[in-house]
């Protein structure tokens, strides 16, 4: 291992001490191999595991830096770190996104330097690949053949995952269960036992250290009583002083509210929440406070109903109270709204003991029950026959397993086009895997004019094989016999023909 105070790009203050008597673990008992291979920063294959708090990758990057496991290490790539760490914090797995360009930014650095410090934590082990970005049009993927130019330009961003080295681990006395990203802390050896408690102490010290150091400050700043100048006036104090009287009035108690007119309000608005819909998320304390004023000039709830419904409301209120005692300011600033009176309401708008509410109820009831009664005793039957018979019919009915054909490993799908299998040239590739996936055989397409296939064929070729085999057998026989027939007869002899 490189000495760490041989390097002038380390930082010294971040440099573990490995004496006999720190706290901090030694690094120079740990053994650690630079990660070189690509394939190895990837989620899946990375040894390191995963880390959620920022706390902990800033600790893991200021180890493994100070340490001097990467010769290239230095403060520009603790910084790089702190930067990542604070994008932790948006994630609950931690993760965070990697922009070159707002990195470079936010840190003044030129694009390579942010490109080799980020190599450097991925060697380091700190941090592992989700995502790979790409300058590929995302919006092209995601619209398809609807994408036009107004869709704009979009590409992909990288990912990385904050993740610490089994060494890491190994010096401050963790053990581990498990291997790679999913591995997990289950405990501590006894010599990180003993770290934990030496490092809780310490801080313990430390708060301490900063409460006794710590002071309130006065209210008055205290004053050198050797610079004060003694002035020689009269110590006299009048009566009225002395005795706490004010010459300012009284404030008199006629406008204060009484508890049962503070209960009224609250009713009403209660009440007003219930029939006005953008009143519901307001609070009722707050908007009989509001509407104070109108309900002691005499207001009812139903005149306050019917002038808040009047009104031009948006989709969403954040705060209802903040937006009625904004609008009535304005109505009263230009007159459209009186301090005194009440709203006129016409009789048939007043419902006072619900009566045309509970009206309105049987007559609803009324004009509905004919329909649920017919609904239940003709139609509900059937429509559950149905659903069950159709419930039946699909669970009698044998789904092939699926396998994803365009998964398939080449070689499978080589043996499957291999010469020994005639499907023919009008098979696509695709037929056939989608033959293998549900387990189904390659449906041939046959030539336009041909007689359609028999189940028998076979049969028939093999009798008519047969029987040529056969004719042939008693041809040879009847030449020969002929053949003697003629020796016999001379040449007078009648020679019959053949067959």
């Amino acid at each position: 291992m490189p000495d760490v105070s041989a390097c002038r790009h380390i930082d010294p203050t971040a440099c573990p001490d490995v004496s006999e008597s720190s706290t901090t673990p030694d690094t120079s008992r740990h053994a650690f191999t630079l990660v070189r291979e690509a394939s190895d920063h990837e989620l899946t294959t990375t040894a390191s595991r995963q880390l959620r708090r920022a706390d902990d990758f800033r600790a893991a990057a200021t180890f493994m830096v100070g340490a001097g496991f990467h010769p290239k290490a230095g403060r520009t790539t603790l910084r790089l770190a702190e930067a990542f760490a604070a994008r932790m914090e948006r994630s609950k797995d931690g993760t965070f996104a990697f922009n070159i360009a707002a990195t470079g930014r936010e840190l003044g650095l030129q694009r390579r330097a942010v490109l080799n410090h980020a190599k450097i934590l991925r060697e380091l082990g700190l941090t592992a690949y989700v995502e790979h970005g790409s300058r590929t049009n995302s919006q092209r993927t995601r619209h398809g053949a609807a994408w036009t130019q107004e869709h704009g330009y979009r590409g992909t961003g990288t990912i990385f995952a904050a993740v610490a080295p089994p060494v890491w681990d190994e010096a401050m006395g963790r053990r581990i269960d498990g291997t790679g990203y999913r591995a997990r802390p289950v405990g501590v050896t006894e010599k990180g036992r003993a770290r934990a408690v030496a490092e809780a102490g310490r801080k313990a010290a430390s708060r301490a250290r900063q409460r006794s150091m710590s002071c309130t400050p006065s209210l008055v700043v205290p004053q050198d009583h050797r610079q004060l100048k003694v002035e020689r006036s009269s110590n006299y104090t009048s009566r009225t002083r002395a005795t706490g009287r004010k010459n300012s009035p009284t404030p008199s108690n006629q406008n204060r509210t009484s508890v049962a007119d503070c209960a009224r309000g609250i009713a009403i608005a209660e009440q007003l929440q219930n029939e006005v819909w953008w009143l519901h998320r307001s609070c009722a304390r707050r908007l009989a406070y509001v509407l104070r004023p109108l309900i002691a000039a005499g207001w009812t709830w139903q005149a306050l109903t019917a002038e808040l419904r009047t009104w031009g409301v948006p989709g969403y209120l954040r705060d209802p109270a903040a937006y009625v005692r904004q609008e009535l300011t304005r109505l009263q600033h230009h007159g459209h709204l009186a301090h005194t009176g009440t709203l006129a309401l016409d009789d048939d708008q007043v419902d006072e003991d619900g009566t045309r509410y509970q009206a309105m109820l049987r007559t609803r009831h009324e004009h509905s029950e004919p329909a649920w009664q017919r609904y239940a005793e003709h139609l509900r039957p059937e429509l559950r026959r149905r659903l069950q018979e159709a419930r039946t019919a699909v669970a009698e009915t044998s789904v092939p397993e699926y396998r994803p054909w365009l998964r398939e490993p080449e070689e499978l799908h080589l043996q499957s086009l291999s010469l020994e299998a005639p499907y023919g040239p009008d098979v696509s590739p695709r037929e056939i895997y989608a033959a293998r996936a549900y387990n189904r055989p390659v449906r041939v397409r046959r030539e336009a004019g041909l007689p359609l296939p028999d189940q028998g064929w076979l049969e028939h070729l093999r009798e008519e094989t047969e029987a040529k085999r056969a004719c042939a057998v008693l041809q040879a026989e009847l030449d020969n016999w002929e053949t003697e027939q003629a020796s016999t007869a001379g040449p007078h002899g009648i020679i019959r023909g053949r067959l």
